[in-house]
């Protein structure tokens, strides 16, 4: 139980989707090269979870989100936690160095290894700057968290062997601004106590957020504008997305890398063939529902800041809830993923489905559960 606190193995399962859609990207996707990628991603999330609690011990002993940590408590030996966090970070370099198709995506593994470690170090350095009266850390550590998650998917691409196109660059805007959106609300809001002594940099922050009693947030308009901004971007990804596939029509084209790290190829796709008009239908299947979810996603989010965000007191709520949007918002970006990768001439295996939406898959009963405990 304290490996899976520390861990989260359900949010790091979330947290492959995009590298497993880099896998799936290309014309006959191999399982070996989808499975390589997801054990990357599931990796490198409990790699920066783990970094993250070793190096934020001291900060977590005074947030009331974090009490039940296992380090917090003494449960665990920092050490421990340590050691096999850097073992899972050389796992992911060494991994993606020898594994890759080309040089970028072998120096790709290794950058996301070590900007994940600098961004939790900095971290550290900004709360002990704090204490000394001087600042430290990155400017927008919320970017630096986007690009950890959503670069796994052009990375992907490149290791797989592919190139990526417009599509690949739209659904990782999608993927990142989904991140950034949950970052800059439920993450930074339960965080809001410590990071205000501790000189945390978040939008949160700087536009004047505050506790109200009896429980539950003040937003300023500022603050609601910025993360709305965040949302609809992440609306009009998920549409770009669904339009770029059905753009494609039964005519589309998929990536089919010539050989490893060689020239891409591009498939076209007759009305008479499994791709035609039946995997169109898919598409625009796909796609409406991509842009649904997104839609009943920005519905939650808007519900979540009018309501003052009330579940998500660190304080006053032990168990804090109201991030169901969140779900929404991966459920979003899967949807337009399948959207597009059924733009392949063979169309998607159905072994690809489960990897395409596994996150939100593996989340739903989680999330559900833990509604239920929180009520009982």
């Amino acid at each position: 139980m304290d490996l899976r606190a520390l861990t989260r193995p359900e949010a790091a399962l979330a947290d492959a989707v995009p590298f497993a859609v880099g896998g799936l990207a290309l014309t006959d996707p191999q399982v070996k090269a989808v499975l390589l990628l997801s054990l990357a991603g599931v990796l490198l999330s409990v790699y920066g979870r783990l970094l993250d609690a070793v190096v934020g011990v001291d900060v977590d002993r005074i947030n009331p989100a974090r009490q039940r940590s296992p380090l917090v408590q003494g449960r665990v030996a920092p050490g421990w936690v340590a050691g096999w966090a850097v073992l899972t970070g050389l796992a992911v370099a060494a991994g993606g160095w020898l594994w890759a198709a080309s040089l970028p995506a072998r120096i790709g593994f290794v950058a996301l290894v070590g900007l994940r470690a600098w961004l939790t170090l900095s971290r550290r350095r900004t709360w002990r700057g704090t204490r000394r009266g001087t600042r430290g850390g990155p400017p927008l550590p919320s970017l630096l968290v986007a690009a950890t998650v959503a670069g796994g998917l052009p990375l992907g691409v490149a290791a797989a062997g592919g190139k990526a196109g417009v599509g690949v660059l739209v659904l990782t805007a999608g993927f990142g601004l989904a991140a950034l959106v949950t970052d800059w609300t439920v993450d930074d809001l339960r965080n809001l106590p410590t990071d205000r002594v501790c000189g945390g940099r978040t939008p949160a922050l700087a536009t004047g957020v505050y506790l109200r009693r009896p429980r539950g947030f003040v937003f300023s308009r500022r603050y609601a504008a910025i993360v709305l901004t965040a949302q609809i971007g992440l609306v009009v990804a998920v549409s770009a997305t669904g339009g770029l596939a059905l753009a494609a029509g039964p005519a589309g084209a998929a990536l089919a890398p010539a050989g490893p790290g060689g020239p891409v190829a591009v498939a076209p796709v007759t009305p008479g063939t499994a791709g035609g008009h039946a995997s169109l239908a898919g598409r625009g299947l796909a796609a409406a529902a991509a842009v649904l979810a997104a839609l009943v996603a920005t519905a939650g989010l808007v519900r979540l800041i009018r309501s003052g965000a009330p579940g998500l007191d660190p304080i006053r709520s032990p168990r804090p809830h109201g991030g169901g949007f969140v779900l929404a918002n991966l459920l979003a970006c899967q949807l337009a993923s399948v959207a597009w990768l059924l733009t392949e001439p063979a169309g998607l295996p159905l072994w690809a489905l489960l990897p395409a939406v596994g996150g939100w898959v593996v989340g739903l009963p989680l999330r559900l559960q833990a509604g239920r405990a929180g009520s009982g």
